[in-house]
């Protein structure tokens, strides 16, 4: 059964960023420049995660994975994706 992360990074070297940017990319949809939304079975969050661990320096990288239960709001501007489960106000 598939359920909503948000995934956030701090990354400071660009050419990291850039390709965790890309991996978040094939799995989610961006919706702030360093947070991604995506729908996920448990498998692919193993997968996901196993690829980024061979793109991060954990010694200077941060990503956290928050599993997203209930409704979620979008303020402002900015396309909704996914599931029914949002509400745009």
């Amino acid at each position: 059964m598939k359920r909503l992360y948000a995934i956030a990074y701090d990354i400071p070297d660009d050419t990291r960023r850039v390709k965790l940017a890309n991996l978040l990319k094939s799995y989610g949809e961006r919706v702030q420049l360093s947070v991604f939304e995506c729908y996920l079975d448990e498998k692919l969050l193993q997968d996901l995660k196993a690829q980024a661990k061979r793109l991060l320096d954990l010694s200077q990288d941060a990503l956290r994975i928050y599993g997203v239960q209930g409704e979620v709001q979008v303020l402002g501007v900015g396309p909704v994706y996914g599931d029914t489960g949002f509400t745009v106000v």
